[in-house]
């Protein structure tokens, strides 16, 4: 379950669930939550035994229905809400019962059935942050673990600018920088840079749910500056290329396999592939809608509501993705590479190129030479 969340109800036996380093007492009728960013140990009292059963929240077939209509503020109380709840309370029990059905469900193997039980999920889902909801006043941030708060800060700010010692004065006014890696590999088994990088990969692939989104947008977007670290680091942890674990988790439902296809509208996947194949030439959203038979403002909002962009935010990304491999590749002058890469000027281009890499293109070149020497 390395790259799915997943319930888990506790059928008999009593002890304990150590999640990211911190202790949750369990008993029958508790119930877990515990994401892809998390790190789940079992541990049954002194000569007891837990019966526990686990239904694989599966990101790629549920992302769309979780996410759809959610804020940022929304998906981060989620991330960090109470992991353990129960045994007492409706939503508990009523969840259980589910848990009774979903089984009966698993024991078909059949598209129409894997529908039926993606709905339960929802349901539990649903359930679950309800009751989590009703005890968040009595679980703050500041009386867990040290590895624990930096995993809840890594995974919801994973797309932003993290080094240990940032994460370390977010989540901690006495530890430092050894102190964060040394509690984070305690707590999860990878040290400050592993887990950044994966759960920079897990965000990535709930993005290959939607069609046609070019490879180095999707490591952007992940919080990957440069493509190449995004594949290396993607074939470090699946073992295969993005394109080759999209082949093999992405189907079309046949042959018995679970259909997991694409959530993204047409009009949408059109506009992406359009930017891309036309950054170097000028482009407004009036030209956009016109040569892809919409209107402006249903573009606008398709680009906010599913990628929370804009066309010229996207624009812009694959414009500097592209100054970066010319000026990697080539001695070309920048205000040369700006041309040819629709900017316009070299103005321009320093300006934007800076915002995205927080360096100028020739500190990016100089950087990129002094490498490959």
């Amino acid at each position: 379950m390395e790259v799915d969340s997943y319930f888990v109800l506790v059928r008999s036996g009593s002890g304990s669930f150590i999640i990211n380093g911190e202790e949750f007492p369990v008993q029958p009728g508790c119930v877990a939550w515990i994401q892809c960013s998390q790190v789940l140990t079992i541990c049954p009292e002194f000569g007891d035994a837990l019966k526990i059963w686990v239904a694989a929240f599966d990101y790629q077939l549920l992302s769309y229905y979780m996410f759809n209509q959610i804020t940022n503020l929304r998906e981060i109380e989620i991330v960090t809400g109470l992991p353990v709840i129960g045994p007492d309370g409706d939503n508990v029990k009523e969840i259980a019962r589910l848990f009774e059905q979903f089984r009966h469900l698993s024991a078909k193997n059949s598209c129409g059935s894997a529908v039926i039980r993606s709905s339960f999920l929802r349901k539990i889902e649903l359930l679950y942050n309800r009751a989590a909801a009703r005890r968040r006043e009595q679980y703050s941030m500041l009386d867990m673990p040290l590895g624990r708060r930096a995993s809840l800060y890594i995974a919801t700010h994973s797309t932003a600018e993290l080094t240990a010692a940032s994460v370390a004065e977010a989540v901690s006014s006495d530890a430092d920088e050894a102190a964060l890696n040394h509690a984070l590999l305690i707590a999860t088994g990878l040290n400050f840079s592993q887990y950044v990088n994966r759960t920079r990969l897990i965000l990535a692939m709930s993005y290959f749910l939607y069609d046609s989104l070019p490879f180095d947008y999707v490591s952007s977007i992940s919080g990957f500056h440069m493509s190449i670290t995004f594949f290396r680091r993607f074939k470090a942890l699946t073992g295969m290329t993005p394109q080759g674990y999209l082949n093999e988790m992405l189907s079309d439902g046949k042959d018995g396999r679970v259909y997991r296809g694409m959530i993204m509208s047409e009009t949408l996947i059109s506009a992406i592939s359009y930017l891309y194949e036309n950054m170097s030439e000028p482009i407004d959203a009036e030209k956009i809608a016109r040569d892809l038979y919409t209107s402006e403002n249903i573009l606008r909002m398709q680009l906010k509501t599913r990628l929370n962009s804009s066309y010229k935010q996207i624009l812009s990304m694959f414009r500097v993705r592209y100054a970066e491999a010319l000026l990697t590749t080539t001695d070309l002058p920048t205000v040369d590479i700006a041309m040819e890469t629709g900017f316009g000027s070299d103005r321009t281009m320093g300006r934007v190129f800076y915002a995205l890499n927080k360096m100028s293109p020739g500190e990016f070149r100089k950087q990129r030479g002094q490498g490959r020497k």
